[in-house]
């Protein structure tokens, strides 16, 4: 009895648990709005949900988006809606987009 309240607590008070209470709607026409747009509006934790005003989310904007702000422990969704736009849904990992390394 005593191990199944741990393994409830645990849970209940588990980061994870709570990382996926807020969502992110993000809209722009190019990655540089993408960026300004998660680094006003998002926190790490959030679900990203990524769209554009209009246009498609090509191939560049998806991979740097992806690559600068998913966590990739979660699942990341691109996915394309009837009018044949595309979206993309991930994990945010940092608010802050990742750094390219140059050394």
């Amino acid at each position: 009895m005593k191990k199944l309240i741990l393994i409830s607590a645990l849970l209940i008070f588990s980061t994870e648990s709570f990382a996926q209470d807020k969502y992110c709607w993000v809209s722009g026409d190019n990655f540089h709005d993408i960026k300004v747009a998660v680094k006003k509006n998002c926190k790490e934790g959030d679900l990203l949900w990524v769209v554009t005003h209009g246009q498609r989310l090509d191939e560049w904007n998806l991979e740097q988006t992806i690559g600068q702000y998913c966590e990739f422990k979660s699942e990341i969704i691109v996915r394309k809606r009837n009018d044949g736009s595309f979206y993309l849904q991930c994990i945010l990992q940092d608010e802050k987009s990742r750094k390219r390394r140059t050394e």
